[in-house]
C-alpha cells in the first residue's frame, strides 16, 4: 500500500507545482505592464514633495487614519524616486512572499514532509486564493490596496512561523523575540482588519498557554506590551474620526456583528462548494494519516478551541467594514478574509483529523483504484474550477488578448503627453483599454477631482484634466 501513496504523493506533488504555476505565470507576466493608478498613488507622494516624508505621513496620520505602518509604506512608493519600474517589481515582490510564506508557514506545521510537499501546499492554497479572490487588482497590483491587506498578511504568516520556531527550539535567539515584535507591530499599524486578526491571534496565544500549559514568558510578555502600544498608535490617531462619521449605522455593534456572521456564511457557501476545496480536503486528510501522531503535534489542539479561533479569525476581518462606515467589506478586505479562510479551512481538518485518530485510531487504506478514483476526482474539480474562474479567465485575456499591453502603451503615452508639455494645464485623454486585473480607477474631466489634483500637483502641473477628444 505504501508504493501507491509514495506514487500519489510524488505524482500529486507534481500537480501542485502545475497549478501554483498555471496562475503565478501570468500574474508574473501581467506585472510587466503594471503602473501607478492615479487613486491614491500620486497623493502621498504628491504630499511628500510638497510638506516633506515625515511632514507628508503625519498629515495623513493627523487627517485621516491611524494606519502608521501603511502610511510609512504608501508614502514611500517607488514614486518617491521617480520610478515606475518599482510599480512592476513589487507585485513579484507580493508574489515571491506571499508563497514563500505560505510554503514556511506548512514547513512548521508539518516537519517530517519533504520541501516538496511544503511547496505544493503552498500552491494549493495559491491555486485556491486566485480562482476566488474578490478582487486580483486590490491584491497585488494597487499599491495603497496591497501594502494594507497583502503585505500584513504576509507578515501574520510570518509572524506565526516566527512564534513557531521560538517554543519549537530548546534555545531561545533574540532574533525570533525581535522579528515577533516587529511582525506584531507592522501589522498592527497597517489596517483594522489586520490589527484584529493578531489582537484575536495573540489573546488565542495567551489563553492556550496559560489555560493549557499553565505557562508565560518572556516573549508573549514583550508581545502583549508591544501589541499594546501599537493599538494606542493605531486608536489614538486624530484621523480615525474622519473615517467613523462617514455613516449612520457605523459603531453600531449589534448591526455589525449580526452583519459580519452573516456576510461570512454567505461567503463560505461560495468558496467551499464552488471551489475544489472538498475533494483537496479528502487529499489532506490521507497526507495526514500518514504523518506519526508525533510529527502532528502542532494539531493536538481540542477542536471547540480550534474552531471558535478559526470563526473568531474571519469575523474579526468583516466587522470593522460595518462597524466603522456600516456597509459590506470592500473586495481588498474580502480578500484578505478568503486567504485566513483557506489557511484556517486546511488547520482545522488537521485539528479534527488529529483528534479523531488518536480517539478511534482512524486509517485510510486506500487501493491503487480508490487512489485513482480520487485522481479522477481532484482533475475533474480542478479543471471544472479553472476554466469557470472568473479570475482565470480575467488574468489570462488580459494577458493574450493584449488588454494589459494596450493599457500600458496608454498610460505610457500619457507620461509622455505630460512631459512634453509646456503648459500648467495638461489635458490627457481617457484610458480607453481597462484590464480589470490592473486598472483600478483614473483621473476625471473635473480638475478639482481629488485624482487630477494629486497627479498634476506630482507632474508639477497647475491641472491635469481627462479630454475624451472622440466625444
Amino acid at each position: 500500500m505504501n508504493r501507491f501513496y509514495k506514487k500519489y504523493r510524488t505524482v500529486g506533488n507534481s500537480i501542485n507545482m502545475l497549478l501554483l504555476l498555471s496562475v503565478l505565470l501570468p500574474l508574473l507576466a501581467l506585472s510587466y505592464f503594471n503602473h501607478p493608478s492615479p487613486a491614491d498613488d500620486y497623493c502621498y507622494i504628491d504630499t511628500v514633495f510638497k510638506y516633506s516624508w515625515l511632514e507628508a505621513m503625519n498629515f495623513y496620520y493627523s487627517g485621516w487614519t491611524g494606519r502608521y505602518f501603511g502610511i510609512f509604506l504608501n508614502h514611500s512608493n517607488p514614486l518617491l524616486f521617480h520610478s515606475i519600474i518599482g510599480f512592476k517589481v513589487l507585485p513579484v515582490i507580493l508574489f515571491a512572499g506571499l508563497i514563500f510564506a505560505l510554503y514556511n508557514l506548512f514547513r512548521h506545521l508539518t516537519p517530517t514532509l519533504s520541501r516538496a510537499a511544503h511547496l505544493g501546499f503552498a500552491g494549493i492554497v495559491f491555486f485556491l486564493y486566485i480562482l476566488k479572490m474578490a478582487s486580483i487588482v486590490e491584491g497585488f497590483y494597487w499599491m495603497a490596496s496591497f501594502v494594507t491587506y497583502t503585505v500584513p498578511n504576509i507578515f501574520t504568516l510570518l509572524w506565526v512561523s516566527v512564534v513557531l520556531d521560538w517554543y519549537r527550539q530548546d534555545t531561545k535567539k533574540m532574533l525570533l523575540a525581535v522579528l515577533a515584535n516587529f511582525f506584531i507591530f507592522a501589522v498592527i499599524g497597517c489596517s483594522e482588519t489586520n490589527l484584529l486578526i493578531m489582537i484575536v491571534l495573540l489573546a488565542a496565544l495567551w489563553f492556550y498557554r496559560l489555560v493549557f500549559h499553565q505557562k508565560t514568558d518572556g516573549l508573549m510578555i514583550s508581545m502583549l506590551i508591544v501589541a499594546g502600544i501599537s493599538c494606542y498608535f493605531f486608536f489614538m490617531a486624530p484621523g480615525n474620526q474622519a473615517r467613523l462619521d462617514g455613516n449612520p449605522l457605523s459603531r453600531n455593534f449589534s448591526f455589525s456583528l449580526i452583519s459580519s456572521f452573516k456576510y461570512l456564511a454567505v461567503s463560505s457557501f461560495s468558496w467551499i462548494f464552488k471551489t475544489p476545496l472538498l475533494i483537496f480536503s479528502l487529499a489532506w486528510l490521507i497526507v495526514l494519516s500518514k504523518i506519526s501522531v508525533g510529527a502532528r503535534k502542532y494539531f493536538s489542539m481540542p477542536v471547540w478551541f480550534a474552531v471558535l479561533l478559526y470563526i473568531g479569525v474571519l469575523s474579526a476581518q468583516i466587522f470593522p467594514s460595518y462597524y466603522g462606515i456600516g456597509i459590506d467589506p470592500s473586495s481588498r478586505a474580502v480578500n484578505c478574509v478568503y486567504l485566513f479562510f483557506l489557511i484556517g479551512w486546511f488547520y482545522v481538518v488537521g485539528v479534527i483529523f488529529h483528534y479523531c485518530n488518536r480517539k478511534y485510531s482512524g486509517q485510510f487504506p486506500l487501493s491503487f483504484l480508490r487512489y485513482g478514483v480520487l485522481y479522477s476526482l481532484l482533475v475533474v474539480s480542478i479543471a471544472f474550477s479553472f476554466f469557470r474562474s472568473t479570475n482565470v479567465k480575467m488574468i489570462y485575456s488580459d494577458l493574450f488578448k493584449g488588454r494589459a499591453a494596450a493599457f500600458s502603451k496608454e498610460t505610457e503615452e500619457r507620461y509622455a503627453l505630460i512631459k512634453s508639455s509646456k503648459d500648467a494645464v495638461v489635458y490627457l485623454p481617457p484610458i480607453k483599454t481597462r484590464p480589470l486585473s490592473l486598472y483600478f480607477d483614473d483621473i476625471q474631466e473635473n480638475k478639482q477631482f481629488l485624482w487630477n489634483k494629486c497627479m498634476a500637483g506630482y507632474f508639477g502641473k497647475e491641472a491635469i484634466i481627462m479630454v475624451d477628444k472622440h466625444e
